[in-house]
């Protein structure tokens, strides 16, 4: 018969948080590596599910400078629905979502309740021999009204590719010399095309020396050979990468970042940059707007788009599912809260202090 030591009264305890902890890691690792089970399905349906913002204070709206309005877990049969890594608002009313994986995600919403027409479609370049998961890994989505043109920008093989506006080709590829020394999981995150033509684009990581993320400034089109660029830092709250950008009405940057630190998880802060400020070779920082943190409605926020509805500015946020069970693919819908004096007719600089200026 073996013999047999009883442990200490104190070493079950102490067991059971080790082992939790050793879980809790396994499960972040994987969520953020991504782990997907493939059963193909080509289905088009998106099924909207109502969240609250804190199933414990159901009351509660305010986060921050914004009122919540509304929040969804979106789910659908597809295989290739989740890992959506961007949002963009379009002016019909309609939402691009951009898949990591390399597939448009589309759909409006019908009532608050139902997806309106929606689609699930890959991108061209993302199929076909010798295309493996790094020529789909698509992050940042940046759109111009006037032409109807897109822009995805490209994580693992570093590039910014141009669409034509019914996405059937690519007509248009760029990679900046200073993208092909960032890291496979570090690139080109977010881009985003600003009112006067110009583009900012921000990447996962690449620090700079003093301790901010590379990200560069285009003078019109990347694409374009006649564009010239510079580079600049960003530098998030402590902890935080960006993930998307937005440009609000007053012109300046709504950047989304997100954290995953233990033992918490995930939480998101959003923060305002004036791209006045970012100059050659500069770190900016911005004015943090609002934190989503446990115990509110929160997960792997990646995606970020502004609408107008009925004289208010909307602020929408996805989250990315990594094609995991246990994460979800949520929208959210924010009010930004107006400065006292705000009136949707007046021009920023009429406006009453403190104002979005202010930010």
């Amino acid at each position: 018969m073996l013999g047999f030591h009883a442990a200490p009264r104190y070493a079950a305890p102490m067991l059971f948080r080790l082992r939790r902890s050793l879980l809790l890691i396994a499960l972040l690792v994987l969520s953020v590596g991504g782990l997907r089970y493939v059963q193909h399905n080509n289905s088009q349906n998106i099924a909207l599910q109502p969240l609250p913002l804190d199933p414990q204070r159901p009351a509660m709206k305010t986060v921050g400078g914004l009122t919540f309005l509304n929040a969804w877990q979106l789910n659908s049969d597809n295989s290739d629905f989740g890992g959506i890594s961007a949002l963009m608002a379009l002016k019909d009313g309609r939402f691009i979502g951009l898949s990591d994986a390399g597939t448009l995600i589309g759909f409006g919403l019908k009532n608050n309740s139902i997806a309106d027409h929606p689609f699930i479609a890959p991108l061209p370049g993302t199929t076909g021999p010798n295309i493996g998961f790094e020529d789909r890994d698509s992050e940042g989505i940046a759109h111009d009204p006037a032409t109807g043109q897109f822009w995805i920008s490209y994580e693992a093989k570093h590039a910014i590719r141009r669409f034509n506006p019914s996405f059937s080709r690519i007509d248009g590829k760029f990679t900046a010399r200073e993208m092909l020394g960032w890291a496979s999981n570090s690139g080109a995150e977010t881009i985003v095309r600003l009112p006067n033509g110009r583009f900012a684009v921000f990447s996962e990581g690449n620090d700079m020396r003093d301790g901010s993320y590379m990200a560069l400034m285009f003078s019109g089109d990347p694409v374009e050979p006649g564009s010239s660029y510079f580079t600049f830092g960003y530098r998030p709250p402590e902890g935080y990468k960006a993930t998307d950008a937005a440009v609000l009405p007053n012109e300046k940057l709504l950047i989304l970042n997100r954290r995953i630190a233990f033992p918490h998880g995930f939480s998101a802060k959003l923060t305002v940059v004036d791209p006045a400020d970012i100059a050659r070779g500069q770190t900016v920082r911005g004015k943090l707007l609002a934190t989503l943190a446990s115990p509110l409605l929160v997960d792997n926020m990646e995606g970020l788009a502004i609408t107008q509805e009925n004289g208010r500015t909307i602020i929408w946020m996805i989250s990315d599912n990594n094609f995991n069970a246990w994460q979800r693919t949520i929208l959210m819908k924010f009010a930004l809260t107006p400065p006292k004096g705000y009136s949707p007719t007046k021009k920023p600089e009429a406006m009453v202090a403190p104002g979005f200026d202010s930010l």
